[in-house]
């Protein structure tokens, strides 16, 4: 049979097995004891975000993906009594209190409206937006609200005493309608810019209405009516005679597959809860919806997520996902254990029996049925019984039918292979016994030839090669190849592989088997769950560890799945669809392929013990107890992302929340440097599976992401100094899809001493004060120099003196060397002539000694008249003489004071002797250059050689004239030059600054 005809012959046996089955939908419970400020849920509301308000008796509570944020009067709540919620057209949400009038929440604060704003009545009980309008029922009258400027028009039309109580609006042809309690229906009138009712029919004791079409549910004592529009808001008195139902319905809600759900409560009556409305009945739907309460007063219908939301007066908020992705298929009593096919028939295994389905009959084979085979079986073999000592396991011939417990189910041959405590029965497609085996093993499988295989968990496994004559081959515990200890196996083309929890993996083939553990081809030791996974095989652990691994060409792990990727603990199967590797928990479902992971769990429903599984062309079941779970593969493993959007809802900064508002369009928060302690929450758009979403963030994008979290919330502890990008990633569990998105724009600014300015402050006040301290040591060293230079001058100018001061007694003692001759000889004329002119000269000595510099003019006079003292004593024998260069102006130049009578005075001295017939001196004066004065001594004296003991480069007072150029700065080598030559004299050339 084509495999299409195989699928389509099991899918039938389930939609026939189903109609023993009850659907139960999955959902949750909100109440005051936890979720809930009170358990009256008056209102509720799904708006443009998908986001569900609930107004309660005691409070507005926002559920945004199962986080519940609560309003009261101290938040700006006119009221804690909501019985009304509506939107308008500006997103704006609009709450109804029982007793105070109306709040309007725009996201941040609530402005309240109530009868001294001219509100016809406080008491709240229906909104109506239509337009830019938003339409107020309450207890006595209507308010129509202009949503732009909050003017108020009120509206009542009641004759009399009698309250004009609204119970609801709908909306026909453009025009809008008030349906109330007992004084009909009014169509409310907007003409030439006046609002008024206008009353078009009498119908009383109206509770709710609710368009649906060209038609209208109308709720009334005990029993709804469903007409025509036309004809309701017709002139007639009275409502149609058929009359439906047998309670009083608060609320409707239509989804989006055209089923109509009510709210209904009796009031005096135990006849409420919720319905739906087929075919002019109400039919309850309690049971499967698992809604108790029978004061069901409120709906709101979320489309984006099929989920319907019913409000109690007593038992709070109820949540059912009316087309969740995993369907529960009650069987009270029954647990389904195992699944199996052949060719032409399904198999079922319960805890209490076998159903088979075929093309054209379904059977069911009772625990007493498989017994009473057992019991024939061993009445009447001939065959002697397996027995435990000859390594057979235990098989107890006593147990009742009752106790009869399933292993598994196998299909060779077309034949059934179930797998029980009490043996192994082979059952054809008819339901007939083709064979029992008193055999108790907890695995049996196949060789590719169809022998079967027992395996045995201590005393090694048989083959059997013939079972009539029950001839098999005993492979022996004690051989390595042996398999011992099976938990599982399977047969895939020429090979049947077994896991053992002890000793890894083995197969059989080429008629033996073999021990990869044992042969080093692979290390793993505890193995439990064995699947085909397209061409490789998906092996797991016993702690939980998934392997793909390929054994066609040779043995090649592909991949390891460690387990803490996978959600939960224990494995409990492994199934493969289209390359989709499925690893049942206990926690749900884990969906595998190309590094995607998708988890279900209770959240969608999935929250039975998993006993079994089948693929079934696109469709997982999954056995359980009280029943089986219904699994869409390709709705599941194909979902799109769910998650596109990323809203930051609140900050704390150091504990203190921060307004949004002051964010601007930027996104940029700029924080002092002990403002560092940051809280973060945020949000997604609306999601169906809140729980299922894991969060992280980073800080920066070259940062690694933090561990993922279950909350929507960062907490970020004494931030350093820094810029933040903070970027958040949500993990979708059930879709395997991650999103990510900056959230903030955040900058710890340091503080003042150390940004960049302060610094840069810092280092200009202190390089300025490094610049004024060297300024000042500069001013102090130059000002140390000046002084420094005065004192060295005064220095120089004392040494010079003191120089001078030395050459005076110098000549003063050749003078009077000279006046002891004269008076010696007798000669008092010349002595007298020598002394004037030695008094005079001592004169101008005393005059000059005490200048650093004279005028070359009175150097040339103090040199005259020292030369008419020194000539007297040579009798005036040697022959002077003066020379000036004509350019020279004497009364301008200043040379060095007595520099020039050293060199005057050795001539005297050293140069002429008796032998010198014409002894001459020659002074001459030169310009060099405007600057240098070259001052010129020449005699033609005795001069000197090198070996010459009367140096005269070497007297006393030659020494002392270098010792004053060079304190005078003078370049002695340069400034001063003596040449001589033996016998022909010597010449002083003196070079000096003018």
């Amino acid at each position: 049979m084509p495999f299409y005809q195989i699928t389509k012959l099991f899918l039938l046996f389930f939609l026939c097995f189903s109609l023993a089955f009850s659907q139960n939908y999955p959902g949750n419970h909100y109440t005051a004891a936890r979720e809930l400020p009170n358990d009256a849920v008056r209102s509720l509301m799904v708006d443009s975000n998908n986001i569900l308000w609930i107004g309660t008796e005691n409070g507005v509570v926002k559920k945004e993906n199962d986080e519940f944020q609560y309003f009261f009067e101290e938040d700006g709540l006119a009221l804690n009594s909501c019985w009304a919620i509506a939107e308008d057209k500006n997103s704006n949400l609009w709450f109804g209190s029982y007793g105070e009038g109306l709040s309007i929440y725009d996201g941040f604060t609530f402005k309240v409206i109530s009868e001294k704003d001219g509100l016809v009545h406080n008491e709240i009980t229906k909104f109506f937006s239509f337009r830019n309008k938003m339409y107020v029922g309450t207890s006595d009258g209507v308010s129509v609200i202009d949503i732009n400027t909050y003017e108020v028009i009120s509206l009542n039309n009641s004759p009399g005493d009698e309250l004009f109580r609204v119970q609801d609006f709908f909306e026909y042809q453009g025009k809008i309608y008030v349906a109330t309690y007992n004084s009909g229906v009014f169509r409310i009138l907007n003409e030439k810019g006046l609002t008024d009712l206008v009353k078009v029919n009498d119908h009383e004791y109206i509770y709710s209405v609710f368009v649906d079409n060209d038609s209208i549910y109308s709720s009334n004592k005990g029993f709804f009516t469903k007409t025509s529009l036309a004809g309701y808001v017709g002139k007639k008195d009275s409502l149609p005679l058929k009359k439906h139902g047998a309670s009083i319905v608060w609320d409707y809600v239509k989804t989006k597959d055209d089923k109509i759900f009510a709210a209904a409560w009796g009031i005096y009556d135990t006849n409420g809860g919720i319905y739906e409305m087929l075919n002019h009945h109400m039919v309850s739907r309690a049971s499967e919806f698992n809604v108790f309460s029978k004061e069901v007063i409120s709906l709101a219908y979320d489309s984006s997520f099929e989920k319907l939301y019913v409000g109690t007066r007593d038992a709070g908020l109820f949540e059912i996902a009316l087309n969740p992705q995993i369907k529960f298929h009650e069987f009270k009593g029954k647990d389904i254990m195992d699944y199996a096919n052949t060719l032409n028939t399904s198999a079922v295994i319960l805890n209490n029996g076998i159903l088979l389905q075929g093309r054209e009959n379904k059977q069911r084979i009772s625990l007493a049925r498989l017994k009473k085979w057992q019991e024939n079986y061993v009445l009447h073999t001939k065959l002697p019984l397996p027995r435990h000592r000859d390594d057979f396991y235990e098989l107890d011939y006593t147990t009742k039918a009752a106790d009869i417990s399933f292993y598994d189910i196998k299909v060779s041959r077309g034949l059934y292979w179930v797998n029980t405590n009490i043996g192994i029965f082979a059952i054809k497609d008819s339901g007939e016994l083709d064979r029992y085996l008193p055999l108790h093993t907890e695995e049996i499988n196949f060789t590719p030839d169809g022998n079967l295989i027992e395996t045995n968990p201590y005393g090694g496994v048989r083959v059997y090669r013939d079972l009539d004559a029950f001839e098999y081959t005993h492979f022996n515990k004690a051989d390595s190849q042996t398999p011992t200890m099976v938990v599982s196996s399977l047969q895939k083309g020429g090979k049947t592989y077994f896991l053992s929890v002890f000793s890894g993996l083995y197969v059989w083939e080429d008629n033996g088997f073999k021990s990869y553990l044992k042969n080093g081809i692979w290390k793993e030791k505890k193995l439990k769950h064995i699947t085909t996974l397209g061409e490789n095989l998906a092996i797991s652990s016993e702690f939980g560890d998934v392997f793909i691994l390929n054994d066609e060409a040779g043995f090649k792990i592909l991949k390891k799945i460690p387990r803490a990727k996978i959600q939960g603990n224990s494995i409990s199967f492994l199934k493969d669809y289209q390359g989709t590797l499925i690893i049942g928990t206990e926690k749900g479902l884990n969906l595998y392929k190309d590094e995607r992971f998708i988890f279900l769990d209770k959240e969608q429903g999935l929250e039975q013990v998993l006993l079994s599984a089948e693929v079934i062309q696109n469709t997982l079941f999954i056995g359980s107890k009280g029943g089986y779970y219904e699994v869409d593969l390709d709705a599941v493993s194909e979902s799109k992302a769910l998650v596109d959007r990323l809203n930051l809802k609140d900050i704390f900064i150091n504990n203190d929340k921060y307004s949004l508002g002051l964010l601007g369009d930027e996104d940029k928060l700029n924080l002092a440097h002990n403002e560092n302690t940051v809280f973060l929450k945020f949000s997604t758009n609306a999601h169906p599976y809140p729980n299922k979403l894991k969060y992280q963030y980073r800080l920066n994008a070259d940062e690694p992401w933090s561990l993922p979290s279950s909350t929507p919330e960062i907490f970020l502890p004494s931030l350093p100094p820094e810029d933040y990008e903070i970027d958040v990633k949500i993990l979708d569990e059930s879709t395997g899809l991650s999103y990510t998105q900056p959230l903030l724009s955040l900058a710890v600014l340091p503080p003042f001493w150390k940004t960049w300015w302060f610094a840069l402050l810092m280092a200009s006040l202190v390089m300025m004060v490094i610049y004024s301290i060297y300024r000042f040591q500069i001013r102090q060293t130059r000002k140390f120099e000046a002084q420094k230079g005065l004192i060295q001058k005064r220095f120089e100018e004392t040494k010079m003196e003191a120089l001078l001061a030395q050459m005076n007694p110098h000549f003063i003692f050749n003078a009077m060397n000279s006046i002891q001759y004269f008076i010696m000889d007798n000669n008092v004329d010349k002595a007298t002539g020598f002394l004037g002119d030695f008094s005079r000269l001592i004169r101008l000595n005393l005059d000059h000694c005490t200048k650093p510099t004279i005028l070359l003019t009175e150097e040339i006079e103090y040199l005259q008249s020292y030369i008419r003292v020194e000539n007297t004593r040579f009798d005036n024998k040697i022959k002077v003489s003066f020379e000036m260069d004509p350019s020279i102006d004497p009364y301008e130049l200043e040379i060095p004071t007595m520099i020039l009578q050293t060199f005057v005075e050795n001539v005297f001295v050293h140069a002429f002797s008796p032998v010198v017939s014409k002894p001459t001196l020659k002074v001459s004066f030169k310009l060099l250059s405007d600057s240098v004065l070259q001052c010129k001594i020449e005699d033609n004296g005795l001069g000197f050689s090198g070996a010459s003991s009367n140096k005269l480069h070497e007297s006393k007072g030659v020494n002392l004239v270098k010792e004053r150029l060079s304190l005078l700065g003078y370049d002695v080598e340069e400034a001063l030059q003596i040449i001589s030559e033996k016998d022909k004299g010597t010449a002083v050339i003196l070079k000096l600054q003018v």
